[in-house]
């Protein structure tokens, strides 16, 4: 028992000095393990610093608001990370609205919740996983909040059913590898990509201003071969 006591007390004294805990890090996502949409923004909501390429990438996680884990964030530097971890609740609602005024057309045209309900422009607007979701009034706001993920995964299927029968790009944008009926469909914003696997899936989902560039790319290039 003794030996058993002085082995454990020798663990912890190694994990004290070198920083190490006793839980795995795979309970930590990696920064291109998000849901839902890349960081769109440019700048840090803390600081309000332009984004530089030492800026700060981390998937949220263990948050008090369980509908922000799994969300991409960038930040100037680890201070403004820390800052942000401590009340997110106090930068919240700027980075929606900043993410919201930087969003696009909105791709659909009924509420996700009342699929029956044409959205109008009293439409209400939500941020799930720095994406923006449109729905008809709020009481569907408040129907989307208690199972987001349910109406996130709704819209890209919406997305997908769409725009795959009319899409054009014939190779994968990462691999340049040929698209078929099994290749893997990724929404990336409003827009349908279609990649060669799920690896590469994961890889336009990253750098998705890249992706759809790429894309487009392709189907020009394959529009000009044909005339």
């Amino acid at each position: 028992m003794t030996i058993a006591r002085s082995l454990l007390s020798t663990c912890a004294l190694f994990a004290a000095i070198t920083g190490l805990a006793f839980t795995s890090s795979s309970t930590v996502p990696a920064a291109d393990e998000f849901k839902g949409d890349a960081y769109p923004l440019d700048t840090c909501v803390v600081s309000g610093e332009k984004l530089g390429a030492d800026a700060v990438t981390v998937v949220l996680s263990g948050m008090k608001d369980k509908n922000l884990d799994g969300t991409q964030m960038k930040f100037c530097c680890a201070k403004c990370e820390a800052t942000f971890k401590a009340d997110p609740s106090k930068y919240t609602t700027k980075l929606n609205e900043q993410i919201i005024k930087a969003a696009g057309t909105y791709a659909l045209t009924h509420c996700l919740v009342m699929a029956d309900e044409k959205l109008d422009d009293s439409a209400k607007t939500v941020v799930f996983h720095n994406h923006v979701y449109k729905l008809c009034c709020k009481k569907c706001i408040g129907r989307f909040e208690k199972d987001p993920t349910k109406y996130a995964a709704a819209f890209d299927s919406q997305i997908i059913a769409a725009q795959k029968p009319g899409y054009k790009a014939k190779k994968c944008p990462i691999s340049g590898e040929g698209i078929n009926a099994d290749s893997t469909d990724v929404v990336l914003g409003d827009r349908l990509v279609r990649t060669c696997c799920a690896k590469c899936a994961a890889k336009a989902k990253a750098d998705p201003k890249a992706t759809i560039v790429k894309v487009d790319a392709i189907v020009a290039a394959s529009e000009k071969a044909d005339r």
